[in-house]
């Protein structure tokens, strides 16, 4: 078995005088799925002699029979899927590599091969664990004529060899030279998992019998590109050989919950004191955060109090607690909780967006309402503001604590100014959808922190959302609102609730007559701004938990005339807020599941859905089977393009 601060060991026929690859190669910044983008320099020719190593075939060698895997063997497309799979789920860290690598004019084939692999050792040092390479791993140049050499390096690992000359003879069997270089790599590493054995021009993954397999079997490669796809076959099978998960580490997508979790600190309130009575708690308790969550998830009868209390306030109150002409009292930029000092992992890099997705966003930029209305300055600056109610946009759904009006502001530190209209969401978690504990017989038997796990705190909900604008800032404006921040509103009867204040688009669902008479070329446009709109998302580091049709609004630029789409609500967001996190992202299936009528009718052609969205970007890591055609019994596979699509088995 593999020990964790295993060695890459490259075995080959050459000896390695000097290495000299940090004199000729400057390294960038890369994701770790752009990294075999680029091909090597081509090798240097063999020239004379080059090996102590004869050509005669072994004693060992004459016993061993390598044949040809059977058909159908997907090995190598295993281990380049698994390694695919790895680098895709790690696009957005980003690491050094080899940038504009050139060979001078005297390199050997040995020192060719060194400067092909060595990076191969940094892919696992930069991207692993922190539980495993201790010490870093190497990528070691062994002679196969030097048998003190050899006798250093006595590890499990994948080996390559480089061999001049053909590499099977004329009647298609593996040349005496490969047989005897196989028989003295086993004899000093018998355990060796898998031999890479190349020209230069060919290259062949030799089998040594497993468990898997009981014979000696090879697999020739067929590649228009050599050089690349060496490096690359030879960091999957490095991968393949090694614990998975571990040395390219990537994190669970699902978040893991800690069965035992109990707050670590003790709660304000002691609870020795006698239970209050549901009337007073009733009366006193408007939001989750006036619940003290540490005391109740030791405190059995205080949770199922809150409970009571929920299930009290949702049949006493109605969720639509603004009315037209309603005056709302606004402070400014309150967030209602102390606003945490932390920085997403991965920033917005806009240089990163692909030129037909920039286009797009400059061709619909919209100017800012406020600025329009000459009232941004005033607006930031403020303590203070009044807004009033128009009308009521969205109710929700029986699941969402959120209700959404169209609104205008009227003064500003009790200053009257002009606004146009907006858009204001309010957070009322006392709607939130939760069911009691006592509904259920086997909830009832889970740990008291179990039950609060699906329990929101309106003033964080809000505040996700608002760090998602902010990671949007860019392209506010474009595919999502203008967004005017969290701010703290009081209503009439004195409810204080908190809030985000956006930009009020004017534009038409999914579901819309609007959709359904569209003409076929502008339900194109708009299909084609949903998958620059996803895009975005995803390279903003933004994933969307929660698609559905409401998400989605068609717009029509009343000056512009171009039609286009604009996201909202992302409450339900996630970013990466630590490095050994993952964030899960799958807004293009997402935004494509919505559109196919995943979500409910839609008035979009599906067909044309299918034709105009576009594939996945190369970057992402997901495999979806989506149900299609008229009874969405058909499954249709949806996946981005090969990593590798120069390299196959023959």
């Amino acid at each position: 078995m593999l020990k964790p601060n295993h060695i890459l060991r490259v075995l080959r026929i050459l000896s390695l005088p000097q290495y000299r690859m940090s004199s000729t190669v400057s390294t960038c910044l890369r994701h770790p799925d752009h990294i075999f983008l680029d091909a090597p320099p081509p090798p240097p020719p063999w020239i004379g002699s080059v090996s102590s190593l004869q050509d005669q075939t072994s004693t060992i060698s004459a016993q061993l029979e390598w044949t040809k895997s059977k058909e159908g063997d997907e090995s190598l497309y295993r281990v380049l899927s698994r390694l695919q799979a790895a680098l895709r789920s790690v696009h957005k860290r980003k690491m050094m590599w080899p940038a504009e690598e050139c060979i001078p004019s005297d390199f050997s084939p040995s020192e060719y091969l060194m400067m092909l692999l060595r990076p191969i050792a940094d892919i696992f040092n930069q991207l692993h664990s922190p539980d495993v390479l201790k010490t870093p791993m190497e990528c070691i140049s062994v002679d196969l004529g030097d048998s003190e050499d050899l006798d250093l390096w006595k590890i499990a690992a994948p080996v390559v060899l480089s061999l001049p000359n053909d590499l099977f003879n004329s009647n298609g069997e593996v040349s005496s030279r490969v047989q005897s270089a196989l028989s003295k790599t086993l004899a000093y590493q018998p355990l060796v998992p898998s031999i890479i054995v190349t020209n230069f021009k060919d290259i062949v993954v030799f089998f040594p019998p497993d468990y898997r397999r009981p014979e000696h079997t090879y697999q020739k490669v067929l590649t228009s590109q050599p050089s690349l796809a060496l490096r690359v076959i030879t960091t999957a099978y490095v991968q393949d050989a090694l614990p998975g998960g571990e040395y390219i580490a990537v994190p669970p997508p699902d978040i893991e919950v800690d069965e035992s979790l109990i707050l670590p600190e003790g709660p304000p309130k002691d609870p020795n004191q006698p239970l209050a009575s549901d009337e007073e708690v009733f009366a006193t308790h408007h939001r989750h955060s006036d619940f003290d969550i540490a005391t109740l998830i030791r405190d059995r009868a205080r949770a199922l109090q809150f409970f009571r209390w929920h299930e009290h306030v949702q049949r006493q109150y109605s969720k639509v607690v603004a009315h037209p002409n309603d005056t709302l009292n606004a402070m400014s930029n309150e967030a209602g909780q102390i606003v945490p000092d932390i920085s997403p992992v991965y920033p917005f890099d806009f240089s990163e967006m692909p030129t037909d997705t920039m286009t797009h966003l400059k061709s619909v930029q919209r100017d800012s309402p406020l600025m329009t209305a000459g009232i941004t300055e005033l607006f930031e600056k403020s303590k203070s503001f009044e807004l009033r109610i128009q009308d009521v946009l969205s109710e929700g759904s029986k699941h969402s604590m959120c209700t959404v009006y169209r609104c205008h502001i009227t003064s500003i530190d009790n200053k009257p100014v002009s606004s146009p209209t907006l858009c204001l969401k309010l957070f009322d978690d006392r709607f939130q959808f939760l069911h009691n504990p006592t509904e259920y017989e086997d909830e009832l038997d889970e740990p008291l922190p179990r039950w609060f796990d699906r329990v929101l705190f309106a003033e964080s909900y809000a505040l996700n959302e608002a760090f998602a604008y902010d990671k949007l800032r860019i392209v506010q404006g474009t595919v999502v609102p203008w967004f005017y921040g969290t701010h703290q509103f009081t209503l009439p009867d004195g409810t204080v609730l908190y809030g985000l204040l956006m930009e009020y688009i004017e534009g038409w669902a999914l579901d819309s007559e609007f959709a359904r008479k569209l003409s076929a070329d502008r339900q194109i446009k708009m299909i084609e701004s949903c998958r620059h709109a996803a895009r975005v998302l995803d390279l903003a580091d933004v994933s969307q938990r929660d698609w559905h049709d409401g998400q989605i609004i068609l717009y029509t630029n009343p000056t512009t005339e171009l039609d286009h789409a604009v996201l909202i609500d992302f409450a339900s967001t996630t970013q990466t807020w630590l490095p050994d996190e993952v964030n899960y992202i799958a807004n293009y299936f997402g935004v494509l599941h919505v559109l196919l009528g995943g979500q409910g009718d839609i008035g979009l052609d599906t067909e044309l859905v299918w034709k105009h969205f576009g594939e996945p970007d190369d970057w992402d890591p997901l495999e979806v089977w989506i149900p299609t055609g008229p009874t969405r019994k058909i499954m249709r596979v949806v996946k981005a393009k090969e990593m590798f699509p120069y390299i196959s088995s023959a």
